[in-house]
């Protein structure tokens, strides 16, 4: 076929669909590989059974996680002073950290 004075000739259309699903699958694969950074941790107990996670992933997008468990011990230790009366527990960011690794699953995204 002559197209603006330049010919296109040979080519097989099997091996050029196999190579651009081949690369798109590539792509998707070295995307899901590519290393997640999680920034600013900070979590609240909204009662003695339920912990709030909100973290940065990759300094864009926030998500959150709620976890439910026995969160009596750091409910009865933390401080209300938080106007919504929100309590803020005393965790180390690391086991923060450690409580977001665990729960991928659970992430979701906040608005």
């Amino acid at each position: 076929m002559i197209e603006d004075g330049t010919m296109k000739i040979g080519g097989n259309q099997f091996r050029y669909k196999l190579g651009k699903l081949i690369k798109k699958m590539g792509e998707k694969m070295m995307e899901r590989g590519k290393y997640k950074i999680v920034t600013n941790p900070s979590c609240k107990l909204i009662n003695p059974f339920t912990l709030m996670i909100n973290f940065t992933l990759d300094n864009t997008e926030k998500y959150q996680v709620v976890l439910q468990g026995d969160y009596k011990q750091h409910y009865k230790e933390s401080d209300g002073s938080d106007v919504t009366l929100h309590k803020i527990p005393d965790i180390p960011e690391r086991d923060i950290y450690i409580l977001i690794n665990q729960s991928q699953a659970k992430w979701y995204k906040k608005s």
